[in-house]
């Protein structure tokens, strides 16, 4: 099967770099047969909550977070080769939603994700990312383990 736009969750865990790895490979592999898709790389970054109730989080913090955002965007460029074209995508909400939102909104074929990421006890209390945009994407969704 081939794809036209390929959308990569990516959050530096080890699945997240395997899953950019198969990405990247699936792309090259392509634009060697036909057409290349085009891939976009999102990171989003949630701030902190405990049950449903969010923390106040001040403008040091906030500032931390997106800084911590835009560092694992500039890690996922190290596992890109520079003849690809590629969109980096940084956004803030809730991983899951976000993630399935934009790959909506941007008309993807095909959503990559490792199958844990960064959050163990997050993913035991509230459910795995991967597990929620299996259930919820309205297209193909590869996950790498």
């Amino acid at each position: 099967m081939l794809f036209t736009k390929i959308l990569v969750a990516f959050d530096g865990s080890n699945l997240s770099k395997k899953a950019l790895e198969k990405a990247v490979s699936l792309v090259q592999e392509q634009t060697r047969i036909s057409q290349a898709p085009h891939l976009d790389i999102i990171h989003v970054y949630h701030y902190p909550s405990v049950a449903s109730t969010p923390y106040f989080v001040d403008a040091t913090a906030s500032t931390y977070i997106i800084e911590q955002g835009k560092a694992i965007i500039e890690e996922a460029k190290s596992f890109v080769p520079a003849e690809l074209s590629v969109k980096y995508v940084l956004l803030q909400g809730p991983p899951a939603a976000t993630i399935l939102q934009y790959a909506e909104e941007k008309h993807h074929d095909l959503i990559i994700t490792g199958s844990r990421g960064l959050g163990p006890i997050r993913e035991f209390f509230l459910g795995s990312v991967s597990h929620h945009i299996v259930h919820n994407a309205k297209v193909p969704v590869l996950i790498v383990k």
